[in-house]
């Protein structure tokens, strides 16, 4: 989706940065000029810290998106999203992280397949943008821990490039 917008802010690289920064972490825009996590509102001056820019860029980045239909539809869309990547473990699921060939096709379908044919339930997938993230991974969280065997299985597949378990 990344690729689709980011031309708006190619004139503006720290509007830019701000604008990639609220799609990455799902930060939507509100009508009254907010950004948000949900419900919850985040000061412009946080985006700023966090970002080493000035707060005052983060507004006009924020007018800019309202102004813009398209971006506008986008960003007043967005919702944060739980990644159970790093706390899936401590509650007894499994995590797999496979980082595929780029522009590899069918590699969740595959993937997918392998392990409902072990009878393992899949909780949750997060497939990251290629156009957002730049090392983009697959990373799929079982309910139960996924056998070494299987881990074996599914590093063969076409387009598997690499996979780590958490």
């Amino acid at each position: 989706m990344w690729g689709r917008i980011e031309h708006y802010f190619e004139e503006y690289p720290v509007r830019k940065l701000i604008a990639k920064t609220l799609l990455r972490y799902g930060l939507k825009v509100s009508e009254d000029m907010k950004i948000k996590a949900g419900n919850v509102e985040v000061p412009y001056t946080k985006i700023a810290k966090a970002l080493d820019v000035d707060r005052r860029v983060v507004k006009e980045t924020v007018a800019m998106i309202l102004k813009t239909p398209e971006l506008r539809e986008i960003y007043m869309n967005l919702e944060p999203t739980v990644h159970m990547k790093y706390v899936g473990r401590h509650v007894g699921y499994g995590v797999i992280e496979i980082e595929p060939e780029p522009r590899a096709v069918g590699i969740l379908a595959k993937i997918a397949q392998k392990i409902a044919d072990r009878g393992i339930n899949i909780v949750q997938v997060v497939a990251e943008d290629p156009e957002l993230y730049p090392e983009a991974t697959l990373t799929i969280i079982t309910e139960k821990p996924v056998p070494g065997d299987l881990i074996n299985e599914l590093s063969k597949l076409e387009g598997v490039k690499r996979i780590s378990i958490y």
